[in-house]
């Protein structure tokens, strides 16, 4: 009989933290009772709020243990956040270790696009490459690699921070500190700037995404500019990694059409050599953080 693991596993970004309950085996997976929070702006809320979803699980559900990805680089001991660009009271937070003494349960932190990588990598339809790059564009950018078969994590566990690659030599102004971040360019921040700078007013990401899948010249406009950015980017990883093969998701690139409108710019910035990379949206969307985290 296939051991089942019994997770609860949470996803916190700069604007939500999603949860569900996972249940995991050799072969497959379930995802029960999808909640869907606001992020906190102060840390004691943030403990709050995992500490009431808990319970609120707890009542329902019988797990084991508690896994969270976060947007943001984690200590190795896996119970720390060291910092994270797009929660600014995050930086040097024991949420694993309170979590913990609050709850009983053992609880571990990961990177939240490490989490997605290995949600698609176990459980996704492009599953199983030895050589691979993973990106993940949502409030943030970030990245996770694999390298003849094993995922590579870094000295000081940060590796695959892709979004805080200089494209452009002092230009927008990133959370990190530093200026000209990939991530400003093409996540849904730097998108928005992008707008704003081009027709002076807001408009959100998720809209401005919407409109220019559906033609609308403005926002295709600018999603241009912004699949330009990301080429660069883009190349910059590809010809220093040589994957076989690339997974893109995240909340800015769940239209599968936005893709199809970098996919030009992308071939011509790479390597000849580089060209046959392989590019997919990811396949299964938010699920794989759930999913990577409970693993």
């Amino acid at each position: 009989m296939k051991k089942v693991e019994k997770v609860l596993a949470f996803d916190m970004g700069g604007t939500k933290i999603a949860s569900a309950f996972v249940e995991v085996d050799g072969s497959g997976y379930k995802l029960s009772g999808y909640k869907r929070n606001p992020t906190p702006k102060k840390q004691a809320d943030i403990i709050d709020i995992f500490v009431e979803l808990i319970g609120e699980y707890r009542s329902e559900y019988d797990f084991d243990r508690i896994g969270i990805a976060i947007a943001g680089q984690i200590n190795k001991e896996g119970d720390t956040i060291i910092y994270t660009p797009n929660i600014a009271m995050a930086r040097n937070f024991k949420l694993g270790k309170t979590i913990e003494q609050k709850t009983g349960f053992p609880v571990s932190l990961r990177n939240d696009v490490r989490c997605f990588a290995f949600g698609e990598d176990r459980f996704g339809k492009f599953k199983g490459h030895e050589n691979a790059v993973y990106i993940a564009v949502g409030t943030g950018l970030g990245g996770a690699i694999k390298i003849n078969g094993e995922f590579f994590f870094g000295k000081d566990n940060i590796a695959g921070e892709f979004g805080h690659m200089i494209i452009e030599v002092g230009g927008e102004q990133c959370h990190c500190g530093r200026k000209g971040c990939w991530e400003r360019y093409v996540a849904g921040p730097g998108v928005e700037k992008l707008y704003e700078k081009a027709y002076g007013r807001e408009k959100c990401a998720k809209d401005i995404v919407y409109d220019a899948v559906r033609g609308v010249e403005k926002d295709r406009a600018i999603m241009l500019k912004a699949s330009y950015y990301f080429a660069v980017g883009f190349s910059n990883v590809v010809n220093v990694l040589d994957p076989e093969i690339a997974i893109i998701g995240g909340s800015m690139v769940k239209e599968k059409k936005l893709l199809r409108l970098a996919m030009p710019l992308i071939k011509k910035e790479v390597l000849p050599s580089a060209k046959k990379v392989k590019v997919f949206n990811a396949s299964l969307g938010d699920k794989a953080f759930l999913l990577g985290a409970a693993l």
